[in-house]
């Protein structure tokens, strides 16, 4: 099921390039998959799979880092990469994890040689 791009202007929402894990998830989410998500909008997203395996054409997509679940159908397929438009709502849960970004403070910089030991 392989189709060309879809134009920007044929889209029903605008994506939002993005680098995340997600999980593809079907029969009853006793099989999952590994996959990148690389777009995401209120409508769909593209994503990246992992492994050699091919996504089935419906299934559910996990993204642990923002709780969101989605029942997803296939719309093309390109190499690795798979299109898919969401089924319904996509549910928002509690995250399950948390991404943390700390600013460096520059007082001591970061290094991975050995320290000199006090005497």
């Amino acid at each position: 099921m392989t189709a060309p791009a879809v134009p920007a202007a044929a889209r029903s929402a605008d994506r939002r390039r993005t680098l995340k894990a997600g999980l593809i998830a079907y029969s009853g989410r006793h099989v999952t998959l590994r996959c990148a998500v690389r777009d995401l909008s209120e409508s769909g997203a593209r994503l990246l799979v992992d492994g050699s395996i091919d996504a089935p054409d419906t299934f559910e997509l996990i993204i642990d880092i923002d709780g969101l679940e989605a029942d997803c159908r296939v719309v093309w397929r390109r190499g690795k990469e798979v299109g898919v438009v969401f089924v319904g709502a996509m549910r928002k849960l509690e995250r399950k994890r948390v991404q943390v970004v700390q600013q460096w403070s520059g007082a001591a910089k970061p290094t991975l040689r050995r320290q000199p030991k006090a005497l």
